[in-house]
């Protein structure tokens, strides 16, 4: 069988971004003999996945950022680059998914059959006019793709409406991991807590992009309070984004800077996984976090919104409101994580469909299957 091309359209190629997280660790196991990704993008950023794209045998299309000032003149732009390419690909997986309107039918045009929707959230934005400008984009998407992707049904429900994923007509797509890479690792653990100078610390630990929907000024609080009630505590912070400057100054203001440790991007997440002991994710939504399934393979135990869907607990899971006080965030973790002893959860996050050399061979088998059914229809 020949080697069949994906484009997928991402808004960057951010090694920060939790969607190319995810694409990335699909890219890596699918079997790139048989089904091979491009990307297009329109954002650039310092700190992104190029390098490891082209080695792994992908191109990278920079293309202009639509928007409705310019519409016309970069419609122009995509169409030359559809008419020049889309005899390469068999799908077009988008995942900025207020593009499709735009996007799609363009594809469409050239010749590309699988247009592909994924859904990545349970909100539109986390800023109420772009939200509602995302939904009024969305609208057209249901007849706009033809294959329906979400990370979770509750994501699917977001994007496409619970009759559509009641019916079976949404195909979740897991936020797998390569789970041998975060599976508990002691020495590791050692390691990295003298390389940070936190050995005997009890350390709080989060990923996760500096924005609005990850809540970090709330994480900062039940820090505070976690702090009162055991000075020996530490909070490490993996990840970058527009706010981080706005924490870094609330960390000073609380007067905990010295507790915190901002570590920036990174690519060896595991590493500082083994590190925590416990993990927090206060946020405002996620469509289904990655960094808590990486956690709970680590063997954290793990402290969630009860906004995030549940779909995300498979071992030491609870869920937390996100109205109540930071103080009773601080005593439910305190208390639910002494004696706490971490072990190997392989086993289970496998069985609940998050191991990646699984689910990556799913993926290539319906990329394939869809590629062979759309051949037979343009047989007949």
């Amino acid at each position: 069988m020949e080697q069949i091309r994906i484009l997928h359209v991402v808004s960057s190629l951010n090694t920060g971004s939790g969607v190319m997280g995810v694409i990335m660790n699909y890219y890596r196991n699918i079997n790139r003999d048989k089904v091979q990704f491009d990307f297009l993008y329109f954002y650039q950023t310092p700190s992104a996945f190029e390098r490891e794209i082209k080695d792994l045998g992908g191109n990278t299309y920079y293309l202009p950022r639509p928007s409705f000032g310019k519409l016309f003149e970069i419609y122009k732009v995509y169409n030359n680059f559809f008419k020049e390419n889309a005899s390469k690909y068999k799908a077009v997986h988008l995942h900025e998914v207020y593009l499709n309107f735009f996007v799609l039918p363009t594809a469409r045009k050239y010749g590309i059959k699988q247009l592909i929707a994924h859904s990545h959230s349970t909100k539109f934005s986390d800023k109420k006019l772009s939200a509602i400008r995302n939904l009024l984009l969305c609208l057209p998407i249901k007849k706009q793709a033809n294959i329906y992707f979400a990370c979770s049904r509750a994501a699917g429900r977001t994007l496409y409406g619970k009759r559509r994923v009641n019916s079976g007509n949404v195909k979740v797509i897991n936020n797998a991991i390569d789970v041998n890479r975060f599976k508990y690792n002691s020495d590791i653990r050692l390691r990295i807590r003298q390389e940070l100078n936190i050995d005997d610390m009890f350390v709080v630990g989060h990923i996760g992009r500096f924005a609005e929907a990850k809540n970090h000024d709330f994480l900062l609080n039940i820090f505070v309070e976690i702090q009162k009630k055991k000075p020996d505590s530490v909070l490490i912070l993996v990840g970058d984004g527009p706010l981080l400057k706005d924490i870094k100054y609330k960390a000073k203001e609380y007067g905990i800077e010295s507790s915190v440790r901002f570590l920036g991007t990174k690519r060896n997440i595991e590493d500082f996984v083994q590190a925590m002991d416990v993990f927090v994710m206060p946020s405002l939504f996620e469509g289904l976090p990655v960094t808590g399934i990486e956690a709970q393979a680590a063997g954290l135990m793990c402290f969630i919104s009860d906004t995030v869907t549940k779909e995300v607990a498979i071992t030491d899971v609870h869920f937390l409101d996100l109205t109540s006080s930071a103080s009773v965030w601080a005593e439910e973790i305190i208390r639910r994580s002494t004696d706490f002893l971490r072990k190997d959860t392989t086993e289970k996050i496998t069985k609940a469909g998050f191991n990646i050399k699984r689910e990556a061979k799913m993926l290539e088998e319906f990329y394939l299957e869809k590629h062979l059914i759309m051949d037979k229809r343009q047989m007949r």
